[in-house]
Order: C-alpha cells, then sequence, then structure tokens
C-alpha cells in the first residue's frame, strides 16, 4: 500500500454518514430553540471555546518531537508522515470550532436580516456545532491508540535490543 492509495475505513465512512445525517436532524430541530436563547449561544461558544483550547494542547503534544521515537532516520521519516496526518486532521477540526465561533458572533448580533437568513445561519451553526461534537467523540480514542501504540512499540524496540545484547 503506497501512501497515494491508503485505504478507507468503512466504519470511518459509515460514521461520518451518520453524522452528518443526525447533524442535520439536530440542526432542524434544535434551531427553534436556539433562536434568540442568549443561555444555548452561552453554552456553545463556552463549549466550543474550550475544545479549541484542549485541540490546541492536543496538537502540541502530537506534535512535539518525542512523537519521532525511530532508532533511525527511516523510521522517524515514517512517523513523521503519521504525525503530519494527525495534525492535519486535528488542524481541520480546530478550524471548524473557529468557523462554529465565527458563526456564533454572526449569529447573535441581531443584524435584522430577513427571517429565513437569520434561520437558516442558525441551522448551518447547530449543523457544524453537532457535527463538531460527534467528530470530537472519537479524540479521546485516537489519543488512548496513540498512547498504547507508542508504549507497544518501546517494548518491543527493548526487547529487540535486549535480544541483540544477549547474543555473544
Amino acid at each position: 500500500m503506497t501512501d497515494s492509495k491508503q485505504r478507507i475505513s468503512k466504519r470511518k465512512v459509515v460514521y461520518a454518514l451518520v453524522s452528518v445525517v443526525v447533524a442535520g436532524y439536530f440542526a432542524w430541530r434544535f434551531q427553534p430553540r436556539y433562536h434568540d436563547n442568549a443561555n444555548a449561544l452561552t453554552v456553545l461558544v463556552t463549549v466550543f471555546s474550550i475544545l479549541a483550547g484542549f485541540l490546541v494542547a492536543v496538537m502540541a503534544i502530537v506534535g512535539s518531537e518525542r512523537a519521532l521515537r525511530g532508532t533511525g532516520w527511516k523510521q522517524n521519516t515514517y512517523y513523521l508522515t503519521q504525525v503530519k496526518k494527525d495534525l492535519r486532521r486535528h488542524a481541520i477540526l480546530f478550524y471548524l470550532y473557529l468557523v462554529i465561533l465565527a458563526l456564533a458572533f454572526l449569529a447573535s448580533l441581531g443584524l435584522k436580516w430577513p427571517v429565513p437568513i437569520q434561520v437558516s445561519l442558525e441551522c448551518l451553526l447547530l449543523f457544524l456545532a453537532c457535527l463538531a461534537m460527534l467528530a470530537s467523540f472519537s479524540l479521546p480514542g485516537q489519543l488512548t491508540q496513540r498512547h498504547i501504540t507508542d508504549l507497544e512499540n518501546v517494548i518491543k524496540d527493548r526487547r529487540e535490543q535486549e535480544i541483540r545484547n544477549r547474543k555473544p
């Protein structure tokens, strides 16, 4: 398998499609309750501000030099491609958080737009917020799996080093 032809996980595609459907339903169903609700706006802005800060910390951890855990430059080159992939995915989610915050700001300005435009903006905001929240649910699992893989690699490397050192 080459870098240009990576397999696409069916589970991830199904999760993405279900997330779009759920986010669409959520936006349609809850927009009337969001409209002119200052508490809902406050909660939304607070949650996504916290998530954005958390994601910046995650990106700093993922992108640290310790992510290059190989014993040679070839292994480090492989790990660097993995880090870039993870950072790209996290950056997209981070920008989605920022778009949500910008839309929340626009929706709260009360610019006397025609009602259909205001409702559409709020629906888009709620759709993206739900989509981002569903995407965020996968972060703990991804981070846990990454750390478990890192620990397994360290154990494997130490085992191989011990075996090499035992041989006369």
